[in-house]
């Protein structure tokens, strides 16, 4: 199966503190867009025991429950968005973009995807040998039914099933902007502009890169299993030791996906528009309005609008 996942998370970028201020009045993101290829492996494996049955010496007992129980899981998403952009590598893509994307446009070359690759390469190496599992407690449903026979002498355990599944993660394309508060020359109040622009309907933010990242294996519960074996039995059946932990390996198989015209939605020109009034002075935060109209005048001493509109005017 195959999937696709944006890191950061777009419900992060909603609200200005999700993007990394770079000065005043400039603001930016970069955001990877990962293609993850899950397999499933032969491996199977049990848990801890949920329930406990046994029949009489009389009459053969036919088991036929659903019940829930509270298990710990793998909270893939957060893993490996904690794998792939480590805070290390957020501070090296912002100055790798930053650097190369100058202002008015911010626009940059398709080929610094081959720098992007490299910093990335480094990073991420470092980042999954000391990254982490993020786990989870859900409430799963079990279903059993099976036949005991009668004098059945050992108690029957119901225990959970789980596979082992793969992932692979590729980072396939990054896409970026900047949120630039400008003035025009007449004018007095700073205003947002999302650079770069697009370009007819084409978004010019994205940067190609094709790199694998990483390799990560995990076990997955099996949806409502629950099998039924005697004490001996299961006390010869390979168990997961932890349930909830991944391992990660380097992956180094290529990839090659077709590049979109746009990234994935939410867009950043959209994400942007939810995070960010369109005047900088309308900004919600630990200050006022009056506060920053403040800032916008004491800035604009000297400036076009103050001779012909602000109070420079009565000077001449």
């Amino acid at each position: 199966m195959d999937m696709k996942l944006t890191v950061p998370f777009g419900e992060e970028l909603t609200k200005e503190a999700g993007w990394i201020q770079l000065d005043r009045y400039l603001y930016f993101i970069a955001r990877f867009h990962l293609q993850i290829e899950e397999r499933q492996t032969p491996d199977f494996a049990v848990g801890d025991v949920l329930r406990t049955f046994r029949t009489t010496p009389q009459a053969e007992t036919e088991v036929e429950k659903v019940f829930e129980e509270e298990v710990s899981t793998v909270d893939l998403k957060e893993t490996t968005r904690s794998a792939a952009l480590s805070n290390d590598l957020t501070r090296k893509i912002t100055a790798t973009i930053a650097g190369a994307a100058k202002s008015p446009f911010y626009e940059v070359s398709a080929n610094l995807g081959s720098t992007i690759e490299q910093v990335t390469r480094a990073s991420v190496a470092e980042s999954i040998r000391a990254s982490q599992t993020v786990s989870k407690r859900e409430l799963r449903r079990f279903r059993v039914r099976q036949t005991v026979k009668a004098g059945t002498p050992e108690y029957q355990l119901a225990v959970a099933g789980y596979r082992k599944y793969r992932q692979d993660v590729y980072l396939h394309y990054l896409d970026y902007l900047f949120v630039d508060y400008r003035r025009t020359t007449f004018g007095l109040r700073r205003k947002k502009q999302n650079l770069p622009r697009p370009v007819g309907t084409a978004h010019i933010n994205l940067i190609p890169v094709h790199m694998p990242l990483f390799r990560l294996s995990y076990w997955k519960l099996e949806p409502e299993s629950s099998l039924l074996y005697t004490d001996t039995e299961y006390q010869n059946l390979t168990r997961v030791a932890h349930l909830d932990r991944v391992t990660f390996a380097e992956l180094r198989e290529p990839i090659r996906l077709p590049m979109p015209a746009r990234e994935e939605p939410p867009t950043l020109y959209t994400l942007s528009n939810i995070a960010f009034p369109l005047r900088w002075v309308d900004r919600r935060g630990p200050w006022t309005r009056e506060e920053l109209e403040k800032v916008e005048l004491e800035e604009a001493d000297g400036s076009a609008w103050w001779y012909r509109y602000g109070p420079g005017r009565k000077k001449r």
